[in-house]
C-alpha cells in the first residue's frame, strides 16, 4: 500500500490542463468541444440533448463565457490608442463633444469608457443571448428550453472564436479600412452561424427548410450581437456619467 501512495498522489497532481482552467476557464475538453463545433457540429448538437453531454463535451454556455473572457483580456488589441477601434470611437466622441459643449473631452473619458465596456460586455452578452436563445425554436419538435439554449450557445461559441481571431488580426488593419474590415468580419460570423446550424441540424429538416432556418438563426444571433454592443455601450456611458472616470 505504501508503494501505491506516490502513484495516487501523482495522479491527482494538477497539470497544464488545470492551469488553463484556472486562468481562462478553458481545458482540453473545452478546446475539443470548440474544435468539434467546427468539424462535427452535429455530434455536439446531439450531445446537447443529453444531461451530461455524453461526458465528451464542455457545456456550451461555459465555453462561450470562457471565450468571451479571453476576448476581453485581449481588449488592448482594440483599445490601444493607435488601434482602429480607438480612433473610430475617438472621432465619434469628438463629433459628439462638438455638438454638446457639456460633454467632457474625448481624451479624458476614452480610457474609462473602454474599461467599463470591457467589464460590462461579457455579462450583457450572456444575459441578452440567454433571453434570445430561449426564444429560438428551430431545433426540432419537442426540444426543451434548456436544450435550445445549449444549442444556441454552441453557435455563439463558434462566432466568439472567430471574433477572437479577428481581434488578433485587427492591429494590422489600416484605420481607413476598419469599416470594411468590420463588415467582412460580421459577414464571416454570419456565415459561420448559418453553416454551423445547417451542419448541426442536417437530417432534421428538408434542404430548403434547413437553409431558411440557417439564415433565420444567423440573422437572430447577429441582431442579438448588435443589441449587446448597444446595451454595453449605453451602460458604459451611464457608468462614467454617474460614477466618474
Amino acid at each position: 500500500m505504501k508503494q501505491d501512495k506516490p502513484t495516487r498522489i501523482a495522479a491527482i497532481q494538477p497539470g497544464l490542463d488545470s492551469l488553463f482552467e484556472d486562468v481562462f476557464g478553458l481545458n482540453v475538453r473545452g478546446l475539443k468541444t470548440l474544435g468539434r463545433l467546427f468539424t462535427q457540429p452535429k455530434d455536439v448538437f446531439d450531445s446537447a440533448r443529453v444531461v451530461d453531454w455524453h461526458s465528451r463535451y464542455t457545456p456550451t454556455i461555459r465555453l462561450t463565457f470562457s471565450i468571451i473572457t479571453v476576448f476581453m483580456l485581449l481588449s488592448f488589441f482594440w483599445a490601444a490608442e493607435d488601434g482602429p477601434v480607438y480612433q473610430t470611437v475617438f472621432a465619434q466622441l469628438t463629433e459628439a463633444a462638438a455638438r454638446n459643449p457639456d460633454l467632457p473631452p474625448p481624451d479624458q473619458i476614452l480610457e474609462a469608457y473602454f474599461a467599463a465596456y470591457s467589464f460590462t460586455y461579457p455579462f450583457v452578452y450572456m444575459i441578452i443571448h440567454m433571453l434570445v436563445g430561449s426564444l429560438v425554436w428551430m431545433w426540432g419538435p419537442g426540444t426543451g428550453w434548456v436544450t435550445r439554449i445549449r444549442s444556441y450557445f454552441a453557435l455563439l461559441a463558434v462566432g466568439m472564436a472567430i471574433a477572437l481571431v479577428s481581434i488578433l488580426i485587427m492591429p494590422s488593419v489600416d484605420p481607413e479600412l476598419f469599416g470594411s474590415y468590420t463588415l467582412i468580419s460580421m459577414g464571416v460570423g454570419y456565415l459561420a452561424y448559418g453553416l454551423t446550424y445547417a451542419r448541426g441540424m442536417a437530417g432534421g429538416y428538408s434542404s430548403l427548410g434547413l437553409i431558411i432556418r440557417a439564415f433565420a438563426v444567423a440573422f437572430i444571433i447577429s441582431v442579438g450581437d448588435i443589441l449587446v454592443a448597444i446595451a454595453a455601450s449605453a451602460i458604459s456611458g451611464v457608468w462614467i456619467r454617474f460614477f466618474g472616470l
